[in-house]
Parts: C-alpha cells; structure tokens; sequence
C-alpha cells in the first residue's frame, strides 16, 4: 500500500473513532438521562372505583405485583419507551406518551385465570420531573359461576360436575371447588351437566340451555359475554326424563366485578389482626377499670378458622390455661365464651372481632402485684394463616396493675368518740366497684379492725362503746382495704379529749364583803382562763357610787348580789343560787324599782365587763346607760354533744327560766347552740339534759370557746315580777356557813343549779 494511501487509512480511521466516540457519547447520555431517576413517570394502579393499590399494586397482596402486572409505555408515533414489570418508577425521556397495565394472558377459557387491563392515554413527561401517574385497572374478561342446590342434586346424583366450553377449549367446573371459569370477552359459552346417577352409577349428562332472565328477556347470559361479567347460575333438579330428574337453571344473576372481587386465592393477603386499645400488643390497666380491648379481624376471604390461647395466673381462669382453643371445635367454643364472657366470630364470617372489653374489669392482680394475662390468637382465611408472617406479633398482653386509691380524715369529722373515715378517693380504678368490695379499718395499736357502718354517712364511723372519758388511745391509724388485700396509705384520726368545765359542782366560790355587810359572791376559789361568772358585778355596781362632797352613800335599794352559794346542793356540799333583783344603782324608791334594774340572776363561762353610764354632779345616781357585757372567752377544745345539770326553781308568780349553750369557732362564730327552758316549779332537784342536735353529713369546725349560761328569767325588764322581802344568804366562815340576811331586797324568781356536766356521746 502506498504511502498516500495508508495516511488516507489512518485518516478514515481517526474519523470513524470520533464518531463513533460521539455515538456512545450520544448512547451515554440517553442512558444517563434513564438512569438519573429525574425524569419519567411514578405510577400507582388502582381499580376503576379509584381504589389505590399503592406505587406498583396492591399493597394488600401478599406477591409483588411488579411481578404480576406488565407496564407497556409508547410515545405517540407507536415506539415503546419501556416494556416489563411494573415498577415504581419509570424512566422516559421528556415527551407524550401512552401507558397500558396488565395482569395475565387472558386465556381463551381457564379456571380463576383473571385478566386485567388499565390504560392511560397522553401523560406528558418534562425533563427533571417525576410525573405521578395514576392507572385505573379494570377485569379484562368475563368468568361464570355454577352454585348447585345440593339438596336436591344429591338425592340424584352421587357426583356431578359442569363442563364449560368456549370453541372447542373447555375447563371443568366442580362442586367442591367454588373455581370460576374465565374466559376472554365477547365470548359465547356452551355449558353441559354430567355425572353419575345414585344406585346404578350411570353416566348422564344435560345441555344447558341458555336462560331467560324475566326481568330482562333479551339479555342472553351466555353469548358474547362483555368484559368484567360475571354470570352466575343455580342448577337444580326438575324431574322430567326417564330417569327422573332432569337439570334445570334455577337462578341466574349477571353483575359487574371489579379488580378486588376477581383477585386469586394464592394472591389474596393473609388475615391480619389489628387491635384496638392495645400499645405494642399491650394494655396496661388498673383492676376493676374499663377499657375496650378489640382484636379486629382483617380479612380478604370468609373466617374458617380461629386458634386461640388463654395463659392468666387468675385463678378464675385456670381451666383454661396451657390449651390452644379451636372455633372450628364446638367444645372448644362453647368453653372459651363461656370462661372469657366473650362471642367469638362465626365461621364463614366475612368480619369480625375478638371483644375482650367484658374481661378487663373481671381481671385482677395478686393481692396488688400486677398480674400479666395472654392472648395468642391465629385466624385462617383464604386458606392461610396469619402465623405464615412470622414478623407478626399475635400475643396480646392484658397487664392487670393494683387500682390507686386515698383516704383522708378530715380533723371537724374526730370527735371524742368517733371519727368519721372520709370517703375513699378513687384515683385509678372503677370507684362504684371498688367502693362496693371496700372497708375502712383503724389500728388499735396491735390489730386492724374494721369500723362500724353508721347509717346514713358515706363514709365509715368507728364508736367506741367505752366512755369518752375512759378512752386512752386518742390517735389512730387508719385505711380503707380493697377485697380485703389491697390497702389504701394511711392517715390518721386524732379523738378529742372530753373535759368538763371548771367548778361543775359549784363546790369553789370566794366572798366579797366590799362594804359593811354587803356582799357580793364569785364562783371560782382563783380566776383562771377558764372559768364561771355572774351578773353581780353588775347588781352591786353601786359599790362605785361617790356622791356630792365625794361622801359615799350606799342604801340598801341601791343593789344586791344575784348569784351566790346554798348549802342545800344536790351533791358536795354546795351549789349555786341564781335569783332575779331589781335592786340597781339610781333606785331610790325601792317599790318603784327602774326597769334597767330589773334583771335576770346569770351564772355563764366568761368575763363580766360593765361599764358605768354617767359620772359628775349628782349625775352618777342614774344608772339607766350603765352597760353589762358577758364576754365569750373561755377557751375549749372540745365539741361536747350534751349539757347536763341539776336544778330546782321557784317562779315568782308566772315566769319562765332559760339555759343556752354556745360552741364558738377561732373567729368566734357559732358552730352550734341549743336552749333549755322551763316554768314549771321544782322543788326536787331535776336533772336537765340539753342535746345539742348535730345532723349527720353535716361538717361542723373544731371548738375554739364555750359559752354556756343559766338565767333565773326570761322576762327581763318592765314586766319582769319581783317582791320586796328579806333575803338569806350564806358567808364561808372557815369550816362552816353562816347565815346571813338582807333587807330590804327586792327578789323574783330563784334558780338553783348544781352539778353540771358535759356529756360526750359523739
């Protein structure tokens, strides 16, 4: 070759690398725009009634249908962009272009064989983007059904069977089986019965003639069936050939299926369970509580079948530990409901629920520890089951944990006999049954015991049948115990201590002899914080007179004491006389006594604080503005429920003598009051009980003061009666009394008390 020539080679050479590098350059850049993932489609099928299946198919399938249904994707001059399963994704270059899905290979006619097809026309894809398309798929061919009414065939027939024929291919169509025959559309299908008649064993077989539907005469179920029919017959018996009985379509019914109701056995989900009330397969709840607690039943076919197992340390249920349950067995079923409380589905059942909500609040801890009880359930449908996922968990865990409850004792519900347990406070737990299985007990420093049920208080009251006097324990544990395991923390109850007021026996007083023979008398021997008083301070408050030239004077009418001491006690060797005076300061005439001296003998707890009216030149003999004050201020920590005394009293002519005791709060307001009266004479000591009527369910605060008062009249006053007389009175000398006498003293009715008492039934 020459030289020329063989330059002009590797010339031609060097060309046709370089356009052949561009071509593969070319090629590769094709290939880089499919694989950038950029651009192209993003598909998801769904049926016709716009049911989404997911990206590739439906997701309820067990099988990958990117295996099952094929993508064929063409631009518009017909070239196919892409070819092969349906994927997720699709890569296309930018464009126009026309999409077709489908499922099977549409056989001429075959059993369960469905075939789908989904189109979608003119779908622009831009470079970069990943156009959502979404392919509607509907059932591509046609399927009939043959149901046979058993009971009438099988008084014939031994077997029997349907052959369904389309041209010259055909499939058998069996009793057993419930398979379809599937067939491509527009298809016109010949049926023919045959078996083997019941004793001899003959074969027979019927031409099934084309049915007429009267609601529709021209329809023609069995020519040219479209696409997505579903034709389904009845055959029976009609009993008119020689071998009596001949085959009749009892029923005929033609409908429009779609994707989801044509679906394969083999490609139908495994049931699945889903729970309601349960986290993670667990429910965690306190005894006695309610919560739902559902196992829902996810199915794609009929329920055949159900196992079940029961595991609880509840001895209620230990007949059905360590046994798997089946509800294809009716023992099995029957002991299950029974034990549980529950209704198990039916076979058959296209829905259905295992509903333990009934069982929740029967489950209990052991003693207040948390009990743990498990369910393991399979379900077979479709002729699988769901245990074929071994990733699903299908043990159910019900966690029982101890219910949470409080109690409290208010300190206005300790009395000094009882106390009042408040009512329990359910924080966790089902309060009505609780409440209904509970008790309140107290510690009585070796043994619990349970109180006493007092009726018409919610809560629980224990008394005490010893006297509140004699009770040494005045502090309490106390508690509310569930079923007798489960204890509630403790409180405790503090009882008040019962006292009696100073001097009750009216045993101590001190004379005062302010002037000459005149008296006045305290019952106390030395003033404490507690203590009696009278209302002499006020009938003597002449003592205080000072008259003109600062001489004092004091008559006889000016005042008298109105409390003293008898010796005529009903026990002890004294008690106290309360009489009513119109002696008093400014009375000058003594007959004619002034109204504001006419006042009731008082014996009460507290301090006397009177006060004089007027003061200066003669002014001081009028004694209409002095005041008289008793003062509630005798401290008192305990709420008696009772006053009890002795009395006797005189009345001058008619009148009226009044007892009245006061509880008072911090802020002395009254937390209970109750009066005693009487005009009946008695010249015998009497005892008086003065109940103070707490009502139940009725909170009344912690005492902070008494007030308790006895009054010789009611009438004070203008219409109080009195009479001038002599009066007697005593004065302790050492060991022994003497009498003494007071003229003239103008006296009413006279009150003697004795032995007075706080009672402490509460």
């Amino acid at each position: 070759m020459s030289e020329g020539t063989d330059r002009d080679m590797k010339w031609f050479s060097s060309l046709l690398l370089v356009l052949l590098a561009l071509w593969l350059g070319g090629c590769q850049e094709e290939d880089d725009l499919r694989s950038s993932a950029q651009t192209g489609f993003q598909l998801t099928l769904t049926d016709e009634a716009d049911q989404a299946y997911s990206r590739t198919a439906p997701s309820a399938l067990e099988k990958p249908l990117a295996s099952m249904f094929q993508l064929r994707v063409t631009d518009m001059t017909g070239k196919v962009a892409y070819s092969g399963e349906c994927t997720e994704s699709v890569l296309v270059k930018e464009g126009t272009y026309n999409l077709a899905a489908t499922y099977g290979d549409n056989p001429v006619i075959a059993l369960d064989e469905p075939y789908y097809m989904g189109t979608l026309e003119n779908q622009q894809v831009i470079t970069g983007q990943m156009t959502s398309a979404t392919i509607p798929c509907a059932v591509a061919n046609a399927l009939l059904s043959v149901n046979y009414n058993t009971e009438s065939l099988q008084k014939v027939y031994k077997d029997y069977a349907v052959t369904v024929s389309v041209g010259d291919q055909s499939v058998e169509v069996e009793a057993s089986t419930g398979e379809s025959a599937y067939f491509q559309a527009g298809s016109t299908v010949k049926l023919v019965f045959h078996g083997h008649l019941l004793g001899t064993g003959q074969e027979v077989s019927y031409d099934i003639a084309e049915p007429v539907i009267p609601e529709d005469p021209d329809l023609k179920p069995f020519t040219n069936i479209p696409a997505k029919t579903h034709v389904k017959i009845m055959l029976g018996t009609d009993g008119t050939t020689s071998s009596g009985a001949g085959i009749s379509v009892e029923k005929v019914e033609v409908s429009t299926v779609s994707v989801t109701e044509t679906l394969p056995m083999e490609l139908m989900p495994k049931p699945k369970l889903e729970s309601e009330g349960f986290e993670n397969n667990v429910l965690s709840f306190v005894e006695t509580e309610k919560k739902p607690a559902i196992i829902n039943l996810k199915l794609s076919s009929p329920l055949q079948d159900i196992k079940l197992k029961f595991d609880s340390k509840d001895e209620k249920f230990a007949g059905l530990v360590e046994k798997e349950y089946l509800l294809s067995n009716a023992d099995d079923k029957a002991a299950v409901e029974n034990a549980l409380g529950i209704t198990l589905p039916e076979i058959g059942a296209t829905e259905g629920s295992l509903d333990f909500t009934s069982l929740i609040p029967q489950l209990m801890t052991d003693a207040g520890n948390t009990v743990s009880s498990t369910i393991t359930v399979d379900v077979e449908a479709n002729n699988r089951w769901a245990s074929e996922d071994e990733a699903v968990n299908r043990v159910y865990t019900l966690k029982c944990n101890k219910p949470e409850f409080s109690i409290a004792v208010d300190e206005r519900n300790c009395w000094s006999r009882e106390f009042t347990i408040d009512e329990v406070n359910v924080t966790a737990g089902d309060p009505e049954t609780i409440k209904a299985n509970l008790v309140y007990q107290y510690y009585d420093g070796s043994k619990w015991i349970d109180c006493t049920t007092r009726e018409a208080v919610k809560g629980r009251i224990q008394q005490f049948t010893q006297r509140a006097e004699d009770i040494s324990n005045k502090v309490y544990k106390v508690r509310a115990l569930y079923r007798g395991v489960i204890a509630s923390a403790e409180a405790e109850a503090t009882l008040e201590t019962p006292v009696q007021l100073p001097n009750s026996g009216m045993e101590e007083w001190t004379d005062d002899n302010y002037k000459n023979d005149y008296y006045s008398f305290n019952p106390w021997k030395e003033k404490t914080d507690c203590h009696w008083d009278t209302s002499n301070l006020f009938t003597t408050r002449h003592r205080h007179n000072s008259s003109f030239l600062g001489i004092s004077t004091m008559a006889h009418y000016n005042g008298f004491h109105s409390v003293s001491y008898t010796p005529n006690a009903h026990s002890g060797n004294l008690a106290a006389e309360i009489r009513s005076t119109a002696n008093g300061r400014g009375n000058t005439t003594g007959v004619d006594a002034k109204d504001y001296n006419k006042v009731a003998g008082e014996l009460f707890t507290g301090t006397t604080n009177v006060t004089m009216g007027t003061s200066g030149f003669f002014g001081d003999a009028d004694g209409s503005k002095d005041t008289y004050e008793r003062i509630k201020d005798v401290s008192f920590n305990n709420r008696p429920s009772a006053l009890q005394f002795w009395y006797k009293y005189a009345p001058y002519t008619s009148d009226t003598w009044q007892a009245h005791i006061e509880l008072l709060d911090e802020g002395k307001n009254v937390i209970i009051q109750k009066d005693y009266t009487s005009s009946e004479a008695k010249g015998d000591w009497t005892e008086a009980v003065v109940d103070l009527d707490y009502v139940d369910e009725t909170l009344y605060s912690k005492c902070k003061y008494i007030y308790v008062i006895f009054s010789s009249t009611i009438n004070a006053g203008a219409n109080m009666p009195y009479q001038k007389i002599t009066q007697t009175f005593y004065i302790q000398n050492g060991s022994a009394l003497s009498e003494m006498s007071f003229d003239d003293a103008y006296v009413g009715s006279v009150l003697t008390i004795d032995d007075i008492s706080l009672v402490y039934d509460k």
